[in-house]
């Protein structure tokens, strides 16, 4: 297949009868880039163009007549046997028509060439960001270092200190409480061992 030929033949071709465009077209899809050496066969023909191989005939024998086409080398079909080699074509793609002003390339848009690109279109809705003065305050305290020039760089990440809250107290130095056993009366269990009761009773006579 060769798409400069078949471009000749859509474009180029000068006086092609409308009803043997499409055997031209398929002589050109089976020619090479200098449109020489085409040999489809007149079924292969019929069957690209919808007609009859009688048809076919006729159209090939016009395009002939035409100067279109014209007979190559047949050695090209050396290789298939003799009672089934098709007649090698060449395509006369020396023969050019001049094309209309309406169809300059530059004229209307082109397949493969960028067209000129529109406009783009903002379809976002109006978004307004509020600066940093009108945020509301969350109570968030910022954190921020001295620059070189001055000024204050303020980050607005959250701070860790807790506000309004007490820390911790300390308990270094604090009095640690005394050995539990210590604290009631050796003699009598249950008294206090500064102010045992029975104990005072002895101390003054009394039964304990």
């Amino acid at each position: 297949m060769s798409i400069e030929a078949v471009s000749w033949a859509l474009n180029d071709a000068p006086d092609v009868p409308p009803q043997c465009l499409a055997v031209l077209l398929g002589l050109a899809n089976h020619a090479h880039a200098n449109g020489r050496a085409a040999f489809p066969s007149q079924d292969r023909l019929s069957h690209y163009a919808r007609k009859s191989v009688r048809s076919v005939r006729r159209d090939l024998d016009e395009l002939e007549r035409l100067g279109l086409i014209r007979r190559g080398d047949q050695r090209h079909t050396a290789f298939l046997p003799a009672d089934r080699r098709p007649v090698v074509w060449d395509l006369a793609v020396e023969r050019r028509r001049p094309l209309p002003a309406s169809l300059d390339p530059f004229a209307e848009p082109q397949s493969g060439r960028p067209t000129e690109a529109p406009e783009p279109v903002d379809n976002r809705a109006d978004v307004r960001v509020p600066s940093v003065g009108d945020r509301a305050d969350v109570g968030v305290r910022t954190t921020g270092r001295t620059r070189p020039s001055g000024r204050t760089h303020t980050s607005y990440k959250p701070s860790l200190t807790i506000n309004n809250q007490e820390r911790p107290r300390s308990l270094r130095g604090a009095a640690l409480p005394a050995n539990p056993a210590a604290a009631h009366c050796p003699k009598h269990r249950g008294s206090p061992a500064r102010n045992c009761g029975p104990c005072r009773a002895e101390a003054l006579g009394g039964v304990a």
